[in-house]
């Protein structure tokens, strides 16, 4: 049933781990759209006949009130049955496991570059494993951009200055399309990439034959060469910005009022655009790095950071 009702509406493969279940809350909501127009037509088909001019009939009442009421919980209740549906899935599509593969992504015109953890960095060939969760952690360097992957049902917009994340399994090896869904400018139509997804063995052949400086150690340079740790320390040490250590993943007040939690997306937004969430008790000393950090530079800086996150700040 479920290929025919893919086949049907011409859906693409389903080549991910929650691709299904997606498809499912498809069938659901054109199924019950279906309905819902087909009634609609009966009904205003009974009208037009029983009510169409020149017919003798009684003198039009009022709509029993059980009718409008039933017409009202029927309605509710699809929604309802939508909602239900659906709200599990959208909380699984935006909680990456704890286990998962982080790769950097960084799009502009008109391109896709990827940065692993391991220092690989590549260009519209995403490379994964089947059955390994990936997290992507995605900004741009230059317009809006939207990662869309048909075949895992994953769509993701891509913004300047800030990092949004998507993840995903591959079930299945093979290739799989990707284009950008937003229109980022004369090139837009040439965005393209693939999705590599090779058995586990094939994709540990390939990262050994790419192997390159380990992101942490890359980040840890780039520190020291931009001047980060002239102000931030990474003993916990109070200085002119806030030290490193335990820094990331925990919940910092902003001078503004409200707090924030110190993750990937607020990391890379206090690099360029230091100003927006300033840490409440330092000084607006630190420049903006916009158009000075390239995309695998920016990524390597927040995964050191991130590096030292397993010791809490004193």
């Amino acid at each position: 049933m479920n290929e025919l009702m893919r086949h049907a509406l011409n859906l693409p493969p389903q080549a991910s781990s929650f691709a299904r279940h997606i498809d499912y809350l498809h069938y659901v909501v054109i199924g019950s759209a279906f309905v819902i127009c087909g009634l609609t037509f009966l009904a205003i088909l009974y009208m037009l006949i029983h009510f169409r001019e020149g017919k003798a009939c009684k003198k039009h009442g009022r709509i029993p009130r059980w009718l409008e009421i039933s017409a009202a919980s029927f309605t509710l209740t699809v929604f309802i049955v939508w909602w239900v549906i659906g709200f599990p899935q959208f909380r699984e599509m935006r909680t990456p496991p704890a286990n998962a593969l982080r790769v950097y992504v960084v799009a502009k015109q008109w391109m896709w570059e990827y940065v692993y953890p391991n220092g690989i960095t590549a260009e519209d060939e995403l490379h994964v494993p089947v059955g390994q969760p990936v997290e992507l952690l995605m900004t741009s360097r230059d317009v809006i951009h939207s990662f869309y992957v048909a075949a895992f049902r994953n769509k993701q917009d891509v913004v300047p200055g800030r990092i949004t994340n998507v993840w995903f399994t591959a079930t299945k090896p093979g290739r799989y399309p990707i284009l950008c869904a937003e229109y980022c400018g004369a090139g837009h139509s040439r965005m393209r990439g693939v999705v590599v997804a090779m058995e586990p063995s094939a994709y540990a052949d390939w990262a050994a034959g790419h192997h390159s400086k380990d992101l942490v150690q890359a980040g840890e340079k780039l520190a020291a060469d931009y001047g980060c740790l002239r102000c931030h320390t990474v003993d916990g040490t109070p200085h002119l910005g806030p030290s490193w250590k335990g820094l990331y993943g925990s919940t910092i007040p902003l001078a503004g009022g409200g707090t924030v939690v110190d993750d990937d997306a607020y990391l890379t937004e206090s690099m360029m655009d230091p100003p927006a969430k300033l840490h409440a008790g330092y000084p607006p000393l630190m420049p903006t790095f916009l158009g000075r950090l390239s995309g695998p530079e920016a990524a390597a800086i927040v995964e050191y950071i991130r590096s030292l996150r397993s010791e809490p700040n004193e």
